[in-house]
């Protein structure tokens, strides 16, 4: 009895010895910066995690003790292990903290010359913070087999003293949602019914089937009476109208607050300063070396009267500018601006029509009539009006050619 309260001894002293050895090392190489641990959020909420759950292996260890030293448990356990095993296991324990410091050391030695300056988790170098998540992982696992064993002794010691035996099942979850009959009571749902020895057993539906059913039932009634007999609900087909309806709405809002999610058939025309001045530095910057700085027309054409080759609305503008027309010297913009840009310089350059800079190019294009709404709103009609306009105009351009 002696040689086995030494031999414990001696093992708990060698497994704290060596769960020593990485603190022991960590102190050495962090001596110097010891001081700022303290003052970091992140390593005090770890120390102080480590110290509780120390506290409660330490806890769990006592009560374990105490539970092994029942003289009913202790004859089982020497019936069901010899001196043998329990040395072996002394081992394995002492053996198992021997490769966990081992393996502390190498990564002392090897992982910590990695850590990089810029490499700091939570203010903490990667080698303590991982080696203190390491120790909060070990004390959880030891914790863990603690409980399991007090558990399993727990159960030993009432199999022994027989109290298991009169106590009643108790029913899981599984057990109740199933509605199974236990096999010692089979007999009682057993059928007349014999087939060459194979008798039949009359077990109800499981309770989750029919509690399953029973509700389906339930939700079949609300959605007649909801959707076909109160109509407080749209069907799948007016509810797909809505929703699309909802989209739509819900794009020409974004279109409205997102300003470079426009496109040549969303764009209108700008009038804010800022944004006639942003685009009056971008036509100044790219736009004057073919037309002019006032728009007067060089290379390109001019843009300050009413003819205009590939018409001169403000969405016109914008598709010319984002697309361009290679094939009459005009590069597509769109790699260069954004889509806000674009529209800027196209508000600009559609607010310099009548501006009569000195010494204008002569008209280019088709004259263009800029289309205005009526009074309820459309402007088909007046657009078709404009462009008879220009049908005529261009007719009698080509006369006086």
């Amino acid at each position: 009895m002696n040689i086995e309260k030494t031999n414990k001894r001696k093992n708990s002293i060698i497994t704290m010895c060596l769960l020593a050895l990485p603190v022991v090392s960590l102190a050495q190489e962090n001596v110097a910066a010891t001081s700022s641990y303290f003052s970091n959020a992140l390593f005090n909420t770890l120390l102080v995690t480590i110290i509780i759950l120390l506290i409660l292996v330490a806890t769990l260890s006592n009560v374990l003790k105490n539970i092994s030293r029942s003289e009913m448990l202790s004859t089982i356990l020497k019936n069901k292990a010899d001196k043998s095993k329990s040395g072996g296991m002394n081992s394995a324990v002492v053996l198992a903290f021997f490769m966990l410091s081992s393996l502390a050391t190498f990564a002392q030695n090897k992982v910590a010359p990695l850590v990089k300056d810029d490499g700091r988790i939570g203010g903490l170098d990667q080698f303590t913070f991982y080696l203190m998540l390491t120790i909060i992982f070990l004390e959880l696992i030891v914790i863990y087999l603690i409980i399991h064993t007090i558990r399993y002794l727990l159960k030993t010691e009432e199999i022994a003293s027989g109290a298991a035996l009169n106590r009643p099942k108790e029913k899981t979850i599984l057990d109740i949602l199933g509605g199974a009959v236990e096999l010692e009571n089979e007999d009682s749902i057993l059928m007349d019914h014999d087939y060459d020895g194979i008798k039949e057993l009359d077990n109800d539906l499981p309770p989750w089937w029919k509690y399953g059913f029973y509700l389906t039932i339930i939700v079949g009634v609300i959605y007649l009476f909801n959707y076909h007999i109160f109509k407080t609900a749209p069907l799948q087909g007016e509810e797909y109208k809505i929703a699309m309806k909802k989209a739509e709405a819900d794009i020409a809002e974004f279109m409205k607050t997102s300003a470079n999610n426009v496109d040549e058939s969303t764009v209108k025309q700008l009038t804010d300063p800022a944004d006639l001045a942003a685009g009056k530095d971008l036509f100044i910057t790219n736009c004057s070396p073919c037309h002019g700085k006032f728009g007067e027309g060089t290379v390109g054409p001019n843009l300050t009267d009413d003819y205009w080759i590939h018409s001169g609305g403000v969405k016109d503008i914008f598709k010319t500018i984002k697309y361009g027309w290679p094939d009459k010297g005009m590069k597509s913009w769109k790699d260069d601006f954004s889509a806000m840009q674009i529209s800027q310089l196209a508000t600009f350059i559609r607010n310099l029509k009548g501006t009569n800079p000195p010494k204008p190019k002569d008209k280019q294009g088709d004259l263009y009539v800029e289309p205005i709404a009526n009074a309820a709103g459309d402007s088909s009609a007046v657009h078709a009006d404009s462009l008879k306009v220009q049908a005529t105009a261009d007719t009698i351009n080509k006369k006086i050619k």
